[in-house]
């Protein structure tokens, strides 16, 4: 059964992820997402680094990747809580 996952922008250095039971996690960048939809030069499995976070003034989460900005629904965090 996969958990759902809520993320919140936090800052330019971290963000809460929420999961179904409504327990809290904070990670701070960098760290590691895989690719579930390829966007670019990254393919679909491929594992990269969160080098910054980003918010647009509609609130979309933005991950700064390799010097890039990507949307965030394009990448998974796996996280223990």
């Amino acid at each position: 059964m996969a958990t759902e996952l809520q993320y919140q922008f936090c800052d330019n250095s971290s963000i809460l992820i929420i999961n179904s039971k409504g327990l809290i996690r904070r990670l701070y960048t960098p760290f590691k997402v895989q690719c579930i939809l390829p966007i670019e030069k990254i393919r679909e499995g491929i594992w990269v680094y969160v080098e910054e976070i980003r918010s647009t003034p509609k609130d979309e989460i933005i991950y700064l990747i390799h010097g890039k900005e990507y949307r965030h629904f394009h990448f998974c965090i796996t996280v223990g809580f």
